[in-house]
């Protein structure tokens, strides 16, 4: 009899442990999809991404060294096939003038987003202007006497510049007071996903030499146009990097 209630303890406790296991996961999820509606709130009061940079990425240093730097050397290298040997060996771009681009590139997309998530004014008007102001500050890009971008100085005045121009003409067509209303939330709910999610274990390779390990935990969580890596620091839930659902 003593053994049969033990074989039964014990199928309890195995039958147990999935259920516990699956229910941490979730809810670390649910913790992770909390932080990122507080960051994208955060952003809608401020309309500027500096803001969910400073207070809502991860605080080790090293992670948010790598995520500035894989994103921004991978655009700046975009352009590096106008350039001539000789004179990528003498690039030299400080970390400093990465981050300015980082954040002025995020606050382009982000008030992009924002402005197409909430603008109820004259349609065709904005779309006009809008297209105006691309084609004075993006279009250029396209020529390849802009490229290659071997100094802090050029990253500022090319891209940085550009991405800044557009980012205040969207700013200006962003209307916060229809944030999280019925028709922003139907606007979300028709952006069609056309892009896939960073690989999760892609970006553990991609990180790990700042100091990722391959049992960390990165969840993604998908907002508008937007997804989003998260994960867990000291407790809190941290924006590790982020990207776009759709494909341009």
């Amino acid at each position: 009899m003593q053994s049969l209630v033990r074989v039964v303890l014990l199928l309890l406790l195995l039958l147990s442990w999935p259920a516990s296991t699956y229910s941490q996961t979730q809810n670390k999820q649910e913790l992770a999809e909390a932080a990122t509606d507080k960051a994208i709130r955060r952003f809608y009061n401020t309309l500027d991404f500096a803001d969910v940079y400073r207070e809502f990425y991860v605080s080790n240093a090293n992670l948010r060294k790598a995520e500035v730097e894989i994103v921004m050397q991978n655009m700046i290298r975009s352009g590096d096939h106008f350039a001539k040997p000789e004179q990528l060996e003498s690039r030299s771009i400080d970390f400093d003038s990465m981050e300015r681009a980082y954040i002025a590139m995020s606050n382009f997309h982000w008030l992009l987003a924002a402005a197409s998530e909430t603008y109820e004014g004259d349609e065709e008007k904005y779309i006009h202007e809008g297209d105006a102001i691309w084609d004075k500050y993006m279009t250029p890009l396209n020529d390849k006497t802009s490229w290659p971008i071997l100094t802090s100085k050029q990253l500022d005045e090319k891209l940085t510049a550009s991405f800044t121009a557009i980012a205040n003409f969207c700013r200006e067509h962003v209307v916060r007071s229809n944030f999280d209303t019925p028709e922003f939330r139907r606007r979300r709910q028709n952006i069609k996903e056309s892009r896939a999610p960073d690989p999760i274990d892609r970006l553990k390779e991609l990180f790990a030499p700042a100091g990722m390990k391959s049992s960390d935990n990165i969840y993604l969580v998908r907002r508008g146009r937007f997804y989003f890596y998260i994960i867990e620091e000291n407790g809190e839930f941290k924006v590790l990097s982020w990207n776009d659902r759709t494909q341009d």
